[in-house]
């Protein structure tokens, strides 16, 4: 695809590589079939090939903006129509460019900005969401019922379990990232992460590391986002130059999938560059690290099959619902439901696996209609008859689909960590 750069943008790298990811673009139009908000509006607009020449517009200086503006919010940054895509266009690359622009370029109405800031200054800091989340809990009844399905407390509550004896010495180190809205609606899963990595043999560090800045980059506040980006690399930094074998592990696949581009946001500023791609490399998302253990030691796998194969058959019944960030953000397309059926679990023959669920973030609150029907459709999609749990990898999806779910919602690794210690909790639905 041919475009002119405006006069303004001719010099500036960012708009450059911009210009070159819309290149690859040869308008095939296979991304608009996999493209959620094309499927539930059938507006072009609203689909990649649509948002690409918005923003080739934006970068030939011809653009309503405001238009765009409306169009880039709708995308759920799914990232599914990279999967499609046959020329490989880097989408997720070009609308950061093209919201970072409108951010500078383009002046929202004053009860959007308030919103976003809102969202930003709250979801961030987990004290202060702490405390509005248990205060909004408890007054649920009164909230609109959009809001009030959000407040769903999670399927376990955080374990008292004490601490597991090792099963055999890993050579692994992990540090385990804390993140920040996870720990507060749903702080088991930190915990069984730790847990189980800890109970078969790996290291596992803590440090006081904070949000990836995914939440920060979805509200307008590209600064803040690096700003966020450069504390942890910071924090972890100093580790992994004293430990450069150890892995920074994320179990919530939207905070892995923008661990994962830290060297991407840094490319151009070379202060930060060379440290911001050493994180990223060291960066795996939890099921990566838990398919590696599997594979290197035979006796950790053999114990955990033996687990789960002592379980009822209807226990091991699951529908599972692969977020977005884990198969199009991160390419890891299959890692999980590949792992849960190799040791044993019998998965629900879920159907437009591709799609995402709605939650996308904020974008269940910042695009709530969009959001709902994307949900009821991945409801349907899930075929959750009869199913012992639904599981998931983000605290994002969790949170979305438990609202309209009549099956408890876990992270799969909490599943995990309950089976490896016999927890009684993983036989209750069977």
């Amino acid at each position: 695809m041919y475009l002119n750069l405006s006069d303004a943008l001719k010099h500036d790298a960012a708009a450059l590589e911009a210009r070159d990811i819309i290149k690859d673009c040869v308008h095939c139009g296979m991304c608009l079939g996999t493209c959620p908000t094309y499927g539930v509006l059938g507006d072009e607009q609203d689909s990649p090939r649509g948002r690409i020449y918005q923003i080739k517009n934006m970068l030939e200086g011809q653009a309503d903006l405001a238009s765009v503006q409306q169009h880039l919010d709708r995308c759920l940054t799914c990232r599914s129509c990279e999967t499609t895509c046959p020329s490989g266009v880097q989408y997720g690359h070009l609308l950061e460019w093209g919201r970072d622009h409108l951010r500078q370029h383009h002046t929202r109405a004053w009860a959007e900005r308030g919103k976003l800031g809102v969202l930003r200054h709250v979801l961030t800091r987990p004290a202060l969401f702490g405390v509005l989340w248990r205060a909004a809990s408890a007054v649920k009844k009164a909230l609109p019922a959009t809001y009030a399905a959000k407040l769903k407390p999670a399927a376990w509550s955080a374990s008292t379990a004490p601490a597991a004896v090792a099963l055999q010495p890993i050579d692994l180190t992990v540090i385990v990232h804390q993140g920040c809205v996870q720990n507060t609606m749903s702080p088991n899963i930190n915990q069984a992460t730790i847990r189980l990595l800890s109970a078969w043999g790996v290291s596992v560090q803590t440090v006081q590391d904070g949000c990836c800045g995914a939440i920060a980059a979805h509200t307008d506040d590209a600064v803040g986002a690096r700003a966020m980006a450069m504390r942890n690399i910071r924090v972890w930094g100093e580790l992994l130059d004293t430990q450069p074998k150890t892995l920074v592990v994320s179990n919530a696949s939207g905070c892995g999938a923008q661990l994962k581009e830290y060297g991407h946001l840094f490319k151009h500023d070379e202060a930060q560059a060379e440290s911001a791609q050493k994180v990223s490399a060291a960066v795996r998302d939890v099921s990566e690290v838990i398919l590696w253990v599997l594979k290197q030691y035979p006796v950790v796998r053999d114990a955990l099959k033996t687990r789960i194969a002592a379980l009822p058959d209807a226990a091991k019944y699951m529908a599972y619902h692969e977020p977005c960030t884990l198969q199009h953000g991160q390419k890891l397309k299959g890692s999980v439901s590949g792992l849960l059926t190799e040791i044993g679990v019998r998965l629900a023959p879920s159907i437009n696996t591709h799609l995402c669920c709605g939650s996308a973030g904020t974008y269940s609150i910042t695009q709530p209609e969009l959001s709902k029907q994307l949900l009821s459709n991945k409801i349907n999609d899930l075929k959750m008859d009869n199913v012992a749990f639904v599981l998931s990898g983000n605290i994002g999806c969790i949170s979305q689909i438990a609202s309209a779910a009549h099956a408890p919602v876990l992270h799969w690794i909490e599943w995990l960590d309950a089976v490896w210690a016999g927890d009684e909790r993983v036989k209750l639905q069977s």
